[in-house]
């Protein structure tokens, strides 16, 4: 009787073991509000005109960014689209590898000569939201950035290992990110990555398609700074709107929620 109820004990240890080793994985949340690692559901590039040519480097815009520009003004509260973006969490290091999970990233992330990642959560009524923006050398290095996170087509088990965006809070519903259906877009904005990342807030599932252009729309405000940055210094600019003037173009012609 002794030796049975050692067994039992065993193997009910054994079994907690590989209850805690097997845990939650790629959108299953984290504890203690710990930011998940997993990744959009759909996820395209966006290239800019005018922006990629005067913000073309960081020679050119050489002052680093600051919370302030950044997180204050209109990036407080983000209104567009009829949706109204609160913003929750935000964060900027010099650490630019721990913005992002996967080793592949955060090589590109050195590579491209990344000085600051600023990264931010936003929430609605029906969605919530977050953003990074990625300071680098160049505009190509803003390219390859953004070439690094897309899904690599023939090998999509692959897709995991490569990384995305971390998060800067897994504070609810942001423990729930990755989980129902979400989309990124990446805009290569010079020498900026701009990263804007949203999903329903009912959403439960990745199979629950939707249209998620008009708040992917919304958040890409957060790009306002850049404008300015680049009113500032292109003296033959007037009038420069924010993040919907029309100049941006998706690179890979796919859109999004269809």
């Amino acid at each position: 009787m002794i030796a049975l109820v050692c067994g039992l004990l065993v193997l009910a240890v054994a079994a907690a073991g590989a209850v805690v080793y097997f845990g939650p994985f790629d959108g299953e949340g984290a504890s203690d509000g710990e930011p998940v690692q997993t990744r959009p559901e759909v996820y395209r590039t966006v290239d800019t005109g005018r922006m990629n040519e005067v913000l073309a480097s960081r020679e050119a815009d050489n002052r680093p960014l600051n919370e302030s520009e950044l997180f204050e003004r209109h990036n407080a509260e983000i209104s567009s689209q009829d949706i109204d973006f609160t913003l929750r969490d935000s964060d900027l290091t010099e650490a630019c590898e721990s913005a992002v999970w996967g080793q592949q990233i955060a090589d590109v992330l050195a590579s491209a000569g990344c000085s600051q990642a600023a990264r931010a959560t936003y929430v609605s009524d029906d969605y919530f939201g977050v953003t990074a923006v990625f300071n680098l050398a160049d505009t190509e290095g803003s390219r390859d950035l953004a070439a690094a996170m897309a899904d690599p087509e023939d090998e999509p088990q692959a897709a995991a290992a490569r990384g995305f965006v971390l998060p800067p809070s897994g504070e609810a519903p942001f423990d729930r990110l990755g989980q129902g259906y979400s989309a990124a877009d990446a805009i290569v904005s010079g020498h900026y990555l701009v990263v804007v990342w949203v999903q329903p807030a009912d959403s439960e599932s990745v199979e629950e398609r939707v249209s998620l252009a008009g708040p992917l729309v919304a958040l890409a405000n957060v790009r306002d700074p850049l404008y300015r940055r680049m009113v500032t210094l292109d003296e033959g600019t007037t009038g420069t709107g924010g993040a919907g003037t029309g100049e941006d173009a998706a690179t890979d012609g796919t859109g999004l929620g269809q």
